[in-house]
């Protein structure tokens, strides 16, 4: 489904206070509209959640890297592959769930990658690489964080290449035929919002999953974004990872799920010398509980 065009939120300050009571009770109102609506869609998923499991399942690759990079912040740089800092964040990873809604929507735990470590730090900090502050580039920020970079090598044997969006083709041709009954659209005009509809097309489906406003959704209305549901089924798969290209620097990233190692060969490990501080540099089917929350 497409998100909401609109945030809902305004500076306290332009607001009347005999109006305060009344933009409360429409936040409320909203919610619970998206929380109904997101429901609905999760209901029609789940009478397809086969085809679409399989669906990702045949469209995987093996994936082999090294001289990736791994980059976290100081206070984590022990445990640098840890894959707790992904769920106990707010709202999670782009394609991981975290500190959302835990009782209606199950944490589950990602490692991101990235091929260089600009688009490592970047897309860990969320700064975008042409943003100015204090007389510097997002890139060059980057560069002077406050962080510990690690080299990274792994060989995973079932990847959902997202850097070809014809990978998803089969997936959506599942969903396309979902579609908003006239009682939400009806309720969004009662609430003189826009309606959530479902993408048209593929294209539509791509831009939802590679948003660089894809937090929207669950920061302000408590439901996932479309590319931690796609995370969602990929993970239930048993998928071991998202290849996809970041929207910081449009380099290749990974979102690993150590999880499904469990009967596999892939690995994921730290290359060259690390402080004798530092526990756990491999990931792979005898290790990957130690990484997991």
């Amino acid at each position: 489904m497409k998100p909401f065009d609109h945030r809902i939120f305004t500076l306290l300050e332009s607001v009347p206070p005999r109006a305060i009571k009344t933009w409360i009770k429409l936040h409320e109102n909203v919610i619970d509209y998206t929380a109904e609506h997101f429901a609905y869609f999760a209901h029609k998923r789940s009478q397809v959640m086969e085809e679409l499991k399989q669906s990702l399942l045949e469209n995987t690759i093996s994936f082999e890297f090294d001289d990736w990079k791994r980059i976290v912040s100081q206070q984590f740089s022990n445990t640098p592959l840890s894959t707790v800092g992904s769920v106990k964040s707010f709202p999670g990873g782009r394609f991981n769930v975290g500190i959302i809604d835990i009782e209606r929507f199950p944490q589950f735990a990602a490692l991101y990658l990235a091929e260089d470590s600009a688009t490592a730090i970047l897309e860990m900090t969320g700064i975008k690489p042409d943003i100015v502050t204090d007389g510097l580039t997002g890139k060059e920020l980057a560069a002077l964080g406050n962080s510990s970079h690690f080299i990274i090598r792994g060989k995973l044997t079932n990847v959902l290449d997202l850097t070809d969006p014809k990978s998803l083709h089969q997936f959506y041709t599942h969903l396309k035929a979902i579609q908003l009954p006239f009682y939400y659209r009806k309720k969004a005009t009662q609430l003189k919002i826009s309606p959530m509809l479902p993408v048209k097309n593929l294209d539509e489906l791509w831009k939802t999953l590679f948003s660089e406003n894809w937090r929207l959704m669950p920061m302000q209305f408590d439901v996932p974004a479309n590319s931690q549901i796609l995370g969602q089924i990929a993970h239930s798969a048993g998928i071991e990872a998202i290849l996809y290209p970041s929207v910081k620097t449009n380099k290749k990233a990974l979102a690993a799920y150590p999880e499904n190692f469990f009967n596999s060969d892939a690995f994921i490990e730290i290359v060259g010398a690390v402080a004798d501080t530092v526990t756990g540099i491999r990931i792979d089917k005898a290790t990957y509980k130690n990484f997991l929350p």
